[in-house]
């Protein structure tokens, strides 16, 4: 190879060099760029501060339940008779609920009544001898023993003879396992302790009945409680006596209610306050699900936000599309807001997209 072959190739090898290195400072100068575009300018969303009143306002939501509701059992065992125990029926206070078959036992307790009428009136010659002031009193509680109806009242044993010789012929004994008896019968028959609706059945007419057997469910539909929680500080607004306002999202519909009880034990799992609140009123139902709220105290001058956006005792602002944080007055605080002051109108904070930020970060707006 001549000295210009050689030179072609040396100035040749230059330029391809030179080439080389300018494509590959190129290429990492846009690399580079673009990574601080995607670390310095993130996007987020803004949103203008309204500075006005704020009414803290505690929501809760829970099931409703019946103010009066019974489990209905049976204390005794019988086949039920009545045709209208079934669910849906209503009833008035007093009102048979459930009959069951009697006979027998009433039968044998009329045979027991008979016995009765027996050992008293064995005992009324002695009665009219050795004591006579007592005997008319007898006599008149021999008449009234009916074995249709109740026992009368056991005449009263002052004198201590007269007692243990009545208590000798039996018929203390006799009278006392009567009442017991009585009492027994009464349980063949479950009447209504209120006015209620029958809202579970688990028999029918015919079936046989076991004693302690739970066979439905009574309630009054005219008054439920809505049992829920509150958080320690939504306490300070909810007390026995706070009215209420109760809605359904299924029926759009709103009801009033009364807070009627407050627990003064605090759930040490939820560490939240359990809260009942009474309501009556049409539509309303065993179980409807309602949620409701409760007003509170009122912020002048104050904003409300989201309380996801409160960071480190504060939120971010956007000035000149720079991040900024500022520390805010939190005033009231539930479940979804936050009412907060430290803010001036017109202050743009950012609504989404938090992750990541820091004070002096550059950003772009979205819409």
């Amino acid at each position: 190879m001549n000295d210009l072959s050689r030179k072609i190739v040396l100035v040749a090898l230059a330029i391809g060099i030179t080439a080389g290195g300018v494509l590959i400072s190129m290429s990492t100068e846009k690399e580079k760029e673009k990574s601080e575009i995607k670390k310095v300018f993130k996007a987020v969303r803004l949103e203008r501060v309204k500075l006005g009143e704020n009414k803290a306002e505690v929501k809760f939501s829970g099931k409703l339940a019946a103010e009066e509701k019974i489990d209905l059992y049976t204390e005794v065992g019988g086949v039920l008779m009545t045709e209208g125990f079934k669910t849906g029926n209503s009833f008035l206070k007093g009102d048979v609920l459930a009959q069951l078959n009697s006979v027998e036992f009433s039968n044998s307790l009329k045979a027991s009544k008979s016995q009765l009428i027996t050992q008293v009136a064995s005992i009324m010659g002695d009665l009219k001898i050795d004591y006579p002031s007592a005997s008319a009193e007898w006599e008149q509680f021999l008449n009234a023993i009916d074995v249709n109806t109740a026992l009368p009242t056991l005449p009263e044993l002052k004198d201590e003879k007269l007692k243990r010789y009545v208590a000798g012929k039996g018929i203390l004994n006799s009278y006392y396992s009567l009442k017991s008896q009585e009492e027994k019968l009464s349980k063949f028959t479950l009447n209504a302790p209120f006015n209620g609706v029958l809202t579970q059945a688990t028999i029918k007419k015919g079936t046989l009945v076991r004693a302690g057997q739970k066979i439905g469910e009574l309630i009054n539909p005219s008054s439920f409680e809505l049992e829920t929680e509150v958080s320690l500080s939504d306490l300070q607004f909810i007390q026995k006596g706070s009215k209420v306002n109760l809605f359904s999202d299924d029926l759009n519909k709103s009801w009033g209610g009364v807070v009627s009880r407050v627990n003064s034990s605090l759930d040490a799992n939820s560490q939240m306050v359990t809260v009942f609140v009474r309501v009556v009123g049409s539509g309303l139902k065993e179980g409807m699900f309602l949620h409701g709220a409760a007003k509170g105290d009122s912020f002048e001058n104050s904003a409300l936000i989201n309380r996801k956006l409160l960071k480190n005792g504060g939120v971010y602002l956007v000035d000149g599309n720079v991040v900024k944080h500022k520390k805010v007055e939190v005033l009231y605080v539930n479940q979804a807001k936050a009412i907060v002051a430290g803010l001036k109108e017109g202050d743009q904070y950012i609504a989404d997209n938090m992750k990541g930020l820091y004070e002096g970060m550059k950003v772009t707006v979205s819409e």
